[in-house]
C-alpha cells in the first residue's frame, strides 16, 4: 500500500511538473480550478453593473426574474449583500466611479424585456449608500458606455436602436451633445489617448449588426479607419462594462476580436495604434468537452500584469477563464477551466485588490432567468506563488528526474507483485483509462474530421475509423459522457449550428439544419432546445 501511495505521488509530481513545463513552451497548459461559492445577491441580476468603491464590492441596476428592470443596487460588508433603493432603473445602463469616489449611473431600458432607452441619470455617493436623480441624458440611451478623462469630463456614447452620438457631463451643467459619431454603436469601448481626448469604437452598430468597414471616432478630431478590424473583428461585449477594465496602462488597452475563422486574438491599442499581442501559442477554442465560447472584454489586472477573458462551453455548465501574462513577450497563456457547475454564468468579472476574480450575478442562458450566484476565483495567491517559482530548465531537469524515479518504481513494484492477485478496484482503474483513451480518440476524429455533419453517419462509421467495434465506441461515449451516440454527435452540430447563426443570423433555419448535419428541420429544432433550452430564435436573440 505505501509503494502504491509512493507511486501516487510521483505520478502527479509529474503531472504537474509536464504542465509547468508546458507554460513555458509553444502550447497553452489547461489547469482545473475550483471557484468558491459567496453569498448569494439579494436577488438575481443581469444587465447590471458591478465596480469596487470606497472598497467595496457594488452592483447596481440590471433586471432581475422574468426581464423585469430592477431599480435597485446592493453593497457587499460584513458578509453578506445589501439592498439600496436607487432613484431609477438601470437595466443595461452605464455606470462610472468618478474621480472624487462619486458613481455617476445612467441610461438603460425603458420597459421589461429589454425595451426601448431612458433619460435617467442619477449620482451615487458611496460614503452614505444614497442615490440621487439630478438631470437627465443627452439623449435617450441604452448599451451605452462611459468613461472619465483626467481633466474630469465624463464621455458617453453608444446607444440601442436609436440614434447615437458623443455625450459629455462636466461636472457643473447638465449632459450636453458635444460631437456626431462616423458610426453609432451598441455598447462600444471609449478608449483615453490623451488627458482630454479619447476615441469610441465598436465592432457592431446600434442594432448590434456587425459593421465592415471599422472607424474609430475621436473626442477632439476627425475619425479614422482601423484596417486591423476589417480583418478582426472586435468581440461583442452585451453587458455593461468601463474600458478602464481593459487598461494595462496610460492609453494602452487590451482588447478581444476574432478572424473569419472564428480564432480569437487578443488586439492591443497604444496611443490609437492597433496591433494583434504576440502571445506562445494560439488561444484555445476547443477543451475536452466541446467549443468555448469567450465573452468579451478582456478584464485586466495592472498591477499583476495579466489579462483575463471569461468563457463558456455549449452546455453552459462549464466555466472557462483565459488568463493573458502580457508582462512577457511573446504573452504567456493559460486556460482555466471549472468542473460542470450547476450553472455557469455570463457576466464580466471584476479583479479584487488581491488579484482574485469576483463573478456577479448574470445569465446561463436566458435573460429571464438570471442568477444570484457570486462565485471567486482564487487567482491572486496562485499568481503570487507562481512569480516566485523556479526557472523553466529546473522544471524540466525535476519532471525528467521524477519520470526516471518513477519509472523504476513501477518496475520495481511489477516484480515484487507478479504474483499476487490484481484487485477489482485495479480492473475499473484499467477501464477507466482505455474509456479516457478511446474518448479522446473519438473527439479528435470528429473535431478534425467534422464527421457530424454526415447526416448518415452510424456508429459504425467511427468504430472502422478507430480500428475497434461498434460496442466499444457505445459503451465509451456512454461510460465517460452519459451519453447515447446520437445525443453526442448531436450536440456537436448544434455547436456548429450555432456558429452558423452567429455569422448568419439571418440564415433560414431549414438550411441551418441541413448544414449541420440534421436530415430534418424538426430534428434540428427538437435537439436545439434539447441542448440549450431555447429554440434557434431564442437563442440568436441572446446574442444579438
Amino acid at each position: 500500500m505505501l509503494q502504491k501511495k509512493y507511486c501516487l505521488l510521483l505520478y502527479l509530481l509529474v503531472v504537474v511538473l509536464s504542465v509547468r513545463a508546458e507554460g513555458n513552451g509553444h502550447s497553452c497548459p489547461m489547469v482545473r480550478i475550483v471557484p468558491e461559492r459567496q453569498p448569494d445577491l439579494t436577488i438575481p441580476r443581469s444587465g447590471h453593473n458591478i465596480f469596487y468603491v470606497n472598497g467595496e464590492l457594488t452592483v447596481v441596476g440590471g433586471h432581475t426574474t422574468n426581464f423585469i428592470p430592477s431599480p435597485t443596487a446592493e453593497y457587499f460588508a460584513g458578509g453578506s449583500w445589501h439592498q439600496m433603493p436607487m432613484a431609477y432603473s438601470h437595466d443595461n445602463g452605464f455606470a462610472v466611479v468618478l474621480h472624487s469616489g462619486e458613481v455617476i449611473i445612467g441610461g438603460g431600458h425603458e420597459e421589461p424585456l429589454g425595451i426601448g432607452q431612458t433619460f435617467m441619470v442619477e449620482r451615487y455617493a458611496p460614503t452614505t449608500h444614497t442615490f440621487e436623480g439630478f438631470g437627465c441624458l443627452d439623449r435617450r440611451r441604452t448599451l451605452a458606455s462611459s468613461i472619465q478623462l483626467a481633466d474630469g469630463q465624463v464621455i458617453i456614447a453608444g446607444n440601442h436602436y436609436a440614434d447615437d452620438a458623443i455625450g459629455c457631463y462636466d461636472g457643473r451643467s447638465q449632459i450636453q451633445h458635444i460631437g456626431n459619431l462616423t458610426q453609432g454603436h451598441a455598447n462600444p469601448y471609449i478608449l483615453k489617448t490623451a488627458p482630454d481626448d479619447a476615441i469610441i469604437i465598436g465592432s457592431r452598430n446600434t442594432k448590434a449588426e456587425i459593421l465592415d468597414t471599422v472607424w474609430a471616432d475621436r473626442v477632439k478630431g476627425g475619425a479614422f479607419r482601423v484596417p486591423l478590424l476589417e480583418q478582426w473583428t472586435l468581440v461583442y461585449t452585451d453587458q455593461p462594462f468601463n474600458s478602464d477594465i481593459c487598461s494595462i496602462g496610460d492609453y494602452s488597452y487590451l482588447l478581444a476580436a476574432t478572424d473569419e475563422s472564428g480564432q480569437l486574438g487578443i488586439v492591443m491599442m497604444r496611443d490609437t495604434c492597433f496591433s494583434l499581442l504576440p502571445t506562445v501559442c494560439p488561444i484555445p477554442m476547443q477543451s475536452p468537452w466541446g467549443t468555448i465560447f469567450y465573452k468579451g472584454p478582456v478584464v485586466t489586472d495592472k498591477k499583476r500584469q495579466k489579462g483575463y477573458m471569461m468563457g463558456v462551453d455549449n452546455s453552459y455548465h462549464r466555466q472557462y477563464l483565459l488568463s493573458i501574462d502580457y508582462s512577457q513577450t511573446p504573452a504567456a497563456l493559460t486556460l482555466y477551466y471549472t468542473d460542470s457547475l450547476e450553472h455557469s454564468t455570463i457576466t464580466i468579472p471584476v479583479v479584487t485588490p488581491n488579484g482574485d476574480l469576483m463573478m456577479v450575478g448574470g445569465i446561463p442562458g436566458s435573460n429571464y432567468k438570471p442568477l444570484s450566484d457570486v462565485w471567486c476565483y482564487r487567482f491572486g495567491t496562485t499568481a503570487q506563488t507562481s512569480a516566485t517559482g523556479l526557472p523553466a530548465w529546473l522544471w524540466g531537469a525535476f519532471a525528467v528526474l521524477a519520470v526516471m524515479a518513477l519509472t523504476y518504481l513501477i518496475i520495481y513494484i511489477r516484480r515484487k507483485t507478479s504474483h499476487t492477485h490484481v484487485a477489482d478496484t485495479d480492473d475499473v482503474t484499467l477501464a477507466d483509462n482505455k474509456n479516457t483513451e478511446l474518448m479522446e480518440l473519438i473527439c479528435q476524429l470528429m473535431e478534425n474530421k467534422r464527421l457530424y455533419l454526415r447526416s448518415d453517419l452510424k456508429v459504425q462509421d467511427v468504430a472502422v475509423r478507430l480500428n475497434t467495434n461498434s460496442s466499444y465506441i457505445s459503451e465509451c461515449i456512454n461510460n465517460v459522457r452519459g451519453q447515447s451516440f446520437s445525443q453526442f454527435v448531436n450536440i456537436y452540430r448544434i455547436h456548429y449550428a450555432q456558429q452558423l447563426l452567429r455569422r448568419q443570423p439571418d440564415k433560414k433555419t431549414s438550411h441551418v439544419a441541413t448544414e449541420s448535419g440534421f436530415r430534418t428541420e424538426v430534428s434540428f429544432f427538437r435537439n436545439f432546445k434539447a441542448v440549450t433550452g431555447m429554440t434557434p430564435r431564442e437563442w440568436i436573440a441572446t446574442i444579438e
